[in-house]
């Protein structure tokens, strides 16, 4: 079976949290759905339907700290990456500051309605970037 990666794992979150990043992050989401939601009480719905529940519901605590989202589209075709790797969903997310996005994610009330996202993800990546300026060209 393929691994999945849902959470962060504590050691990395750890590693994360007491990176010096300065300024605003983007956060680059990258989703697998569930075909079928796991909810631990095992309550019916989509990985489609979870995720809205799950978005619907972390939408004031992603505002509250200045969240934005900067770009989002639909994965269409993998041209350079492992062809199994499929995707649902695509967006950056963007925060003021990494802690910012350290308190969305540590406020007690949005860790009760975290269980939305889990519930419908079967594999996803986040990659944080710190914002760096650039011309108009690659690299």
């Amino acid at each position: 079976m393929t691994q999945t990666f849902i959470d962060p794992s504590r050691e990395d979150f750890g590693t994360f949290a007491k990176m010096p990043i300065d300024g605003a992050i983007h956060m680059l989401n990258l989703i697998k759905l569930r075909e079928k939601a796991a909810y631990e009480d095992g309550r019916e719905a989509s990985g489609g339907e979870a995720y809205r529940a799950y978005g619907a519901a972390s939408a004031p605590f992603f505002e509250e700290v200045g969240g934005t989202i900067a770009w989002r589209g639909n994965p269409q075709f993998m041209l350079i990456g492992p062809s199994d790797e499929a995707w649902d969903i695509g967006f950056i997310a963007q925060y003021p500051s990494k802690d910012a996005f350290l308190e969305m994610v540590g406020n007690p009330r949005y860790q009760a309605i975290v269980h939305h996202r889990q519930a419908a993800v079967e594999t996803s990546r986040l990659l944080c970037f710190a914002a760096s300026s650039g011309g108009g060209v690659f690299g």
